[in-house]
């Protein structure tokens, strides 16, 4: 079998299984319009979402989040994969670590994703209200295949639920690096275990004149990128492939 014929064929391959896949998550991405039948948001010491139509397997979540998980565990008959992100620093340090749980049912022998926890240190900055307006704004969002993004809006976000500065040094620590008179500070986080690979993470915050007040926030998770600009009242959520 010749090279070219080699490769065509894994391409055919490939193409089939991203068909697949991408059926699932246009599924997943249905029932949004549908928020109040298919997701229960939960707050607590973190924030939870509970997929009551779990549609997404356990291999598409780390085909779409780029990377093998820092533990995968079974819990209660259950399996649970935890992504963890620690602070990129010279040193190895643990402290502000902030660990993403993914659980998953099993449905005819498939695991299937059941539930997403975030801690309540990443919530400093994905707020429980940022999530319900995107999550119940999906179904109506806007779609860029060009661009790879959705937009939506959070006009309905109440301003005074979003953490200011000393709420979020409290839950993360202090910033590796402050720009702009004091204005914007930036967190780079990495994924414990990954090797070179796995792009690296990080957060930029803007802060209104006083200091405090946050303006927008700029969040990349892997290869997912979560803008939320809260004077125009616009949010986007970004893939890059």
């Amino acid at each position: 079998m010749n090279k070219r014929l080699q490769g065509l064929l894994l391409l055919v391959m490939s193409l089939q299984l991203s068909g697949c896949l991408l059926n699932r998550v246009y599924a997943f991405k249905e029932q949004f319009c549908d928020y109040q039948t298919s997701f229960a948001l939960q707050i607590g010491d973190g924030v939870s979402l509970e997929m009551l139509k779990p549609v997404l397997r356990d291999t598409d979540v780390v085909w779409l989040l780029g990377a093998e998980p820092t533990i995968r565990r079974m819990v209660d008959g259950q399996l649970e994969m935890v992504y963890i992100v620690v602070k990129d620093l010279p040193q190895r340090s643990y402290d502000y670590a902030i660990p993403l749980h993914l659980r998953f049912s099993n449905t005819d022998g498939k695991a299937l994703l059941s539930m997403g926890m975030i801690d309540r240190n990443l919530s400093a900055m994905i707020t429980p209200g940022l999530i319900e307006e995107t999550v119940s704004h999906a179904c109506s969002s806007t779609t860029s295949l060009a661009k790879k993004n959705v937009e939506f809006d959070l006009g309905d976000l109440d301003r005074e639920a979003v953490p200011d500065r000393s709420q979020i040094v409290q839950a993360l620590g202090a910033p590796q690096q402050t720009l702009e008179n004091g204005r914007e500070i930036v967190y780079r986080f990495r994924l414990q275990g990954a090797g070179p690979e796995v792009e690296k993470s990080y957060a930029r915050i803007w802060l209104e004149a006083d200091g405090e007040a946050v303006e927008r926030v700029r969040f990349r998770y892997l290869r997912y990128e979560l803008d939320a600009d809260f004077i125009a009242a616009k949010g986007s959520i970004s893939i890059r492939m």
